[in-house]
């Protein structure tokens, strides 16, 4: 709980969003070996301005959500525990687009699930999107959570392509 009261500010450096991505799915996998993951990674660098450290808890956080709520079914189904995750640019944005086909988010509470402590698990902290939410809005970015038809849910991390700041000139 401390460590979100204290999140510190985020270090910015140009960083291949790939790798980023590459390493939290590698993770995932690992830890989670019946759940399968697929990934639309392009071949050519995804440069984007942030903070590795924070962008990969972000993308921990957002997966290890989508890997309980497929854990959490308790439905019976015999379809596989499913996660896609999606890299792309998209007018002057970056686009982390993660789905799963869990049980999809939850009804009550729904507008405040990026709330600090707002949780519907009985073990859970409700700090996981809280500092997804925060890790976005140091980055300028956007988060959107949205339920998939049929069974499931979408989070997208949505990141300004262009953000970088000012580079002074060489002074001559």
């Amino acid at each position: 709980f401390s460590a979100f009261a204290r999140m510190p500010a985020p270090v910015m450096n140009d960083h291949d969003l790939r790798e980023l991505v590459r390493q939290a799915l590698f993770l995932q996998r690992n830890g989670s070996p019946d759940i399968i993951f697929d990934a639309d990674i392009p071949a050519d660098p995804v440069l984007l301005y942030c903070d590795s450290r924070q962008i990969g808890q972000a993308l921990t956080n957002i997966l290890k959500n989508a890997i309980e709520s497929i854990q959490g079914r308790g439905d019976g189904r015999l379809e596989p525990g499913r996660i896609m995750l999606g890299l792309y640019e998209e007018g002057g944005q970056v686009v982390v687009d993660i789905r799963d086909n869990g049980k999809g988010l939850p009804m009550e509470l729904r507008d405040r699930l990026t709330e600090p402590y707002v949780t519907t698990r009985a073990k859970g902290t409700g700090l996981g999107l809280a500092i997804v939410k925060k890790i976005m809005e140091d980055h300028n970015g956007d988060l959107h959570l949205d339920d998939l038809s049929g069974m499931g849910a979408r989070v997208r991390l949505i990141f300004d392509a262009a953000a970088h700041p000012a580079v002074d000139a060489p002074i001559e």
